[in-house]
C-alpha cells in the first residue's frame, strides 16, 4: 500500500512538473500561429527564462545544502526541463522558416537539460560539471543576446525580447519547481523573491521606457495591452510581497502564490499582439 501510495504522489507530482513546460510550448506556438507574419523567423519568447530557470537549479544542486532525500526530489523535478527543450527545437525544426538562428541556444539547452539525468543524488554536483553548466548556459544566453540586439534589431524587441519580464519569469519558474520538490532552503526561497521583485521593478522601467519610444513613432498605437500588462505585473508584484512579507515559515513556500505569479509571468508575449 505504501509502495502505490508513493507511486501516485510521483505520478501526481510529474504531471504538476509538466504543466508549465507544456504552457510555455503551447503559448509560444499559438502565438507564432496566430500572430506572426508567414515566413517570420521564429524565436522562442521563453528560451532565456528557461536558461536563467537551469542556472538556478545547477547552483541549488551545488551549493545547496541539502540532504539526498532533498535533492532526489529535485531532480526528479528537474528532468522535466528536457521536455521544453526538445519540445522547442522540435518545434523550431519542424514548423518555422529553415533559418533558425537560436538553434544552437536551442541545442545547449538540451544539452543542459540532460545533466539532470547523470547526477546522483547522493553526492554533490561536482565543481567541474557545475562550472560547465554554467559556462554552457552563459554562452547559450549571450548569443540569445546578441541574435536580438544585433543581428535582428528591432523597435517591437523591446517587448518581445523583453529581458527582465523573461528574467523575472525564470527566477519564478525555478522558484516553482523548488516548492514542487518540497525543499527546505527557505532562506534561498526568501532570496528568489527578492530577485523577482527587482526584475519585476525593473520591468517596470523597461517596458514604460519602451512604450514612450514607441509612441513617438506610432502615436496612434492601442495602449490597452500595455495598461493590462501594467496590471498584471502589479498583481504580481502583490503576490510576491504577500509571499515575503507573510508571517510563518510556511508562507514563503505558499503553493498558491507561486503557481499565480507564475502563470500571470508567463503572459508577458501577449503583449506585443
Amino acid at each position: 500500500m505504501s509502495h502505490d501510495h508513493d507511486s501516485q504522489k510521483k505520478y501526481e507530482i510529474a504531471i504538476h512538473a509538466l504543466l508549465p513546460l507544456v504552457t510555455m510550448l503551447f503559448i509560444q506556438m499559438l502565438l507564432n500561429y496566430t500572430t506572426a507574419p508567414a515566413n517570420m523567423i521564429f524565436i522562442s519568447p521563453y528560451l532565456l527564462a528557461f536558461l536563467v530557470a537551469v542556472v538556478i537549479s545547477i547552483f541549488v544542486l551545488w551549493k545547496g545544502q541539502i540532504c539526498p532525500g532533498q535533492a532526489g526530489r529535485l531532480l526528479f523535478v528537474f528532468k522535466f526541463f528536457l521536455i521544453f527543450a526538445v519540445g522547442n527545437l522540435a518545434y523550431s525544426l519542424a514548423f518555422t522558416p529553415k533559418h533558425i538562428p537560436m538553434v544552437m541556444v536551442s541545442i545547449a539547452a538540451i544539452l543542459i537539460s540532460l545533466i539532470y539525468w547523470n547526477i546522483s543524488n547522493t553526492e554533490r554536483l561536482a565543481n567541474a560539471v557545475a562550472y560547465g553548466c554554467f559556462a554552457i548556459c552563459g554562452l547559450a544566453i549571450v548569443q540569445y543576446l546578441v541574435i536580438y540586439w544585433v543581428e535582428i534589431p528591432s523597435l517591437f524587441n523591446g517587448i518581445r525580447a523583453n529581458n527582465f519580464a523573461q528574467l523575472l519569469l525564470g527566477i519564478l519558474l525555478a522558484g516553482w519547481y523548488l516548492m514542487l520538490a518540497k525543499s527546505r532552503l527557505d532562506g534561498f526561497f526568501k532570496l528568489l523573491v527578492q530577485l523577482a521583485l527587482l526584475m519585476l521593478i525593473l520591468n517596470y522601467v523597461w517596458v514604460a521606457f519602451v512604450l514612450y519610444q514607441q509612441l513617438q513613432m506610432m502615436p496612434e498605437m492601442p495602449l490597452v495591452p500595455y495598461l493590462i500588462y501594467f496590471g498584471i505585473q502589479f498583481v504580481i508584484f502583490t503576490i510576491l510581497a504577500w509571499l515575503l512579507l507573510g508571517k510563518g515559515d510556511k508562507q514563503i513556500k505558499n503553493p498558491l502564490g507561486w503557481s499565480a505569479a507564475l502563470v500571470l509571468a508567463m503572459l508577458y508575449p501577449f503583449t506585443n499582439i
